[in-house]
């Protein structure tokens, strides 16, 4: 379930105290002399590695490490292990000693649509900025995680023949910065195997995907029209929930563009506003909704 996993070895923790005794090990490497001393940089099985006196740090994707460029595969408990293992045994370092600066947990979830379908359902979530960068990615971001759903079939075209013709949505909870204190505890690379650590980390993944507001199944409501106002107001907040998050972000992203309101605070009191229409009960949840809750949650359940 990991992808992306920074670390950094600080020099008492490498194998020798010497951080350049990792140097021979890599390939590509390019040297650096300034006023803060010598460095180089390279590669190791699709790492890239920075070396200086203090330590080494290694970003890149260890699921990626581990399958030779794979970039589909889901990289299970054991397999981190021996994926850390391969490392050490390539630098000549102990990099279980690594603390990790960022982790990704991820997997692709198989969807009967195309994942954009999916997006419109997707509402705000507390403390995150939602952002739909383009129609195969959604994004949620604060400044030091990040939630990010896309269409992995338009991301790689190193897929395997056989899911060429599948819709294929991935998610990702990005910890980006301070690891260990967002987590609660000293988190190194051999910490990311430990079975307690790992199923609890995957059922944070499951938890934030489930804190995400989910837009229901649209269906007018009638019933209590008496007016020509209220069918007016429950016709747009059908078109509303029907055109999802994504039109409200388009709309008020085009009224700051022209500076429309003089005062700042107009444009979340509008916000507010449209969102009470959209989070507004008018039906049942969506079967998308229902079909990717379970589909992660399952993952969840069964993540190994």
């Amino acid at each position: 379930m990991y992808d992306t996993v920074n670390l950094w070895i600080d020099r008492g923790d490498v194998s020798g105290g010497n951080t350049f005794e990792a140097l021979p090990y890599l390939s590509n490497v390019t040297e650096r002399q300034n006023e803060q001393g010598y460095s180089c940089c390279g590669n190791v099985t699709g790492y890239n590695v920075y070396i200086c006196s203090s330590g080494i740090s290694l970003k890149g994707s260890l699921s990626k490490s581990y399958f030779d460029g794979d970039n589909v595969a889901t990289l299970t408990r054991r397999a981190t292990q021996e994926a850390i293992e391969k490392l050490s045994d390539i630098l000549h370092t102990d990099v279980g000693q690594a603390k990790v600066t960022r982790v990704d947990v991820a997997t692709v979830i198989p969807t009967k649509r195309p994942p954009p379908d999916y997006y419109a359902y997707m509402g705000l979530k507390t403390h995150f900025k939602r952002l739909q960068a383009a129609p195969e990615t959604l994004y949620y971001n604060n400044h030091q995680k990040q939630l990010v759903l896309y269409d992995k079939a338009e991301e790689t075209k190193d897929i395997p023949e056989l899911m060429q013709k599948c819709n294929m949505l991935r998610y990702e909870f990005r910890l980006t910065k301070r690891v260990s204190a967002q987590l609660k505890t000293k988190v190194t690379a051999q910490t990311l195997h430990d079975e307690i650590f790992y199923q609890n980390l995957i059922m944070r993944w499951f938890k934030e995907f489930q804190s995400i507001q989910k837009i229901q199944k649209q269906s007018f409501m009638t019933d209590k029209i008496t007016t020509v106002k209220e069918a007016e107001n429950a016709l747009f907040a059908h078109l509303l929930q029907q055109s999802g998050q994504g039109i409200i972000d388009e709309f008020l992203n085009e009224l700051k563009a022209n500076s429309t309101f003089k005062e700042r605070p107009r444009y979340s009191e509008l916000k507010k506003r449209l969102h009470t229409i959209l989070e507004a009960p008018r039906g049942e949840k969506s079967d998308l909704v229902q079909e990717l809750e379970t589909a992660i949650y399952n993952v969840a359940k069964y993540a190994r």
